[in-house]
């Protein structure tokens, strides 16, 4: 009888829970819609996150909109991934986070595509953009993987989060004026490794809480690393541990491109590199000492009007149509055709 009461109990409590999901579920779905995305980026020790290899990635909020983002072999986004030995002519490489990855566009509209159709076949463009990297993972990646495509240019885009992005997953750093990487040892990474790819994405109910959560654990891991920083650099200006950190790497960064013949070429979110007065500074400089050249996209933007995404990103279709229009026709005139001399 005994038995009998604790398996009612336990049928009970698990009806209950299901009822309490469901019906969490369709109030969330009716009165907040919440923003969902299958698969969720990949644990990576390397990166501490990266997009699945071979993936049709789902993003989007309930009857709202809807975008599909396909990854190749090697985690980027676009076709089949070439190897640099099948590669012929000159090549392109696309650093940034979700906004060079294309977050908010359909395949083959995000800019690095655009702006491969638009250089035609005897250009090679590698997009290595991945959402939610801040300039520690972009390095990284060029070096152990972009680099191998031994390109002419590598495009750089800066987003308002990506000082502070440094600090959620720092895996490359500067030691003796070389950079040196070190893997990703987050505590909550062990999560991504078994919900990423789950069903459980699709829930709203998981997704509601899940992003605020998200929130409160990223800004306590800056806040860590800002504090780590400060004491690694022993700095007494009232510069930011994020822009001093995000300058280190630009630096070196664009020293070493400069030294082995690659054009560097940033662009910027709409202006958001201006928040950043040091880091504005600083490209600034290194743009006169003629190790970078920075591109204001805005110029190319201000009369469009309205070209947002609806998923909320500030660059739509519209916007990446012309910025990669744009960046093709500036890569093509003064880069491949007319190289620096040396």
């Amino acid at each position: 009888m005994r038995k009998r009461k604790i398996q009612l109990y336990m049928l009970a409590l698990f009806v209950a829970g299901v009822i309490a999901f469901v019906l969490g579920e369709v109030a969330i779905r009716l009165f907040a819609p919440t923003e969902f995305l299958h698969p969720r980026n990949q644990f990576s020790s390397e990166y501490g996150l990266i997009p699945f290899a071979n993936a049709n990635m789902v993003h989007g909020v309930p009857g709202k909109w809807e975008f599909h983002y396909r990854t190749n072999a090697d985690h980027c986004r676009g076709g089949q991934a070439l190897a640099p030995e099948d590669v012929t002519g000159s090549s392109v490489v696309v650093l940034g986070d979700s906004y060079a990855f294309g977050m908010g566009v359909n395949d083959g509209e995000e800019f690095p595509t655009v702006m491969s159709d638009n250089l035609g076949d005897d250009v090679h463009v590698l997009n290595l953009a991945s959402p939610g990297w801040g300039l520690t993972q972009q390095i990284r990646r060029f070096y152990t993987y972009g680099n191998g495509f031994a390109p002419d240019v590598v495009v750089l885009q800066f987003c308002g989060n990506d000082p502070e992005d440094n600090f959620i997953y720092r895996v490359t750093e500067i030691v003796n004026d070389e950079f040196v990487y070190r893997d990703s040892a987050l505590s909550f990474n062990w999560s991504k490794k078994y919900l990423s790819r789950s069903v459980i994405q699709r829930s709203q109910l998981y997704n509601f809480f899940r992003a605020r959560a998200a929130r409160a654990v990223q800004s306590r891991f800056v806040r860590q690393g800002e504090s780590a920083y400060d004491e690694e650099r022993a700095e007494t200006d009232t510069v930011s541990p994020q822009e001093l950190l995000y300058c280190d790497l630009l630096d070196l960064f664009a020293r070493d491109l400069t030294n082995t013949g690659i054009r560097l070429v940033i662009i910027s979110v709409d202006r958001q590199l201006d928040g950043y007065p040091h880091i504005r500074t600083r490209v600034d400089d290194l743009a006169a000492a003629g190790q970078l050249q920075y591109i204001e996209v805005l110029d190319w933007l201000q009369d469009e009007g309205n070209y947002r995404s609806l998923e909320g990103h500030i660059w739509g279709a519209r916007a990446h149509a012309i910025i990669g229009r744009e960046l093709a026709r500036m890569i093509r005139n003064d880069s491949i055709e007319n190289p620096p001399a040396d």
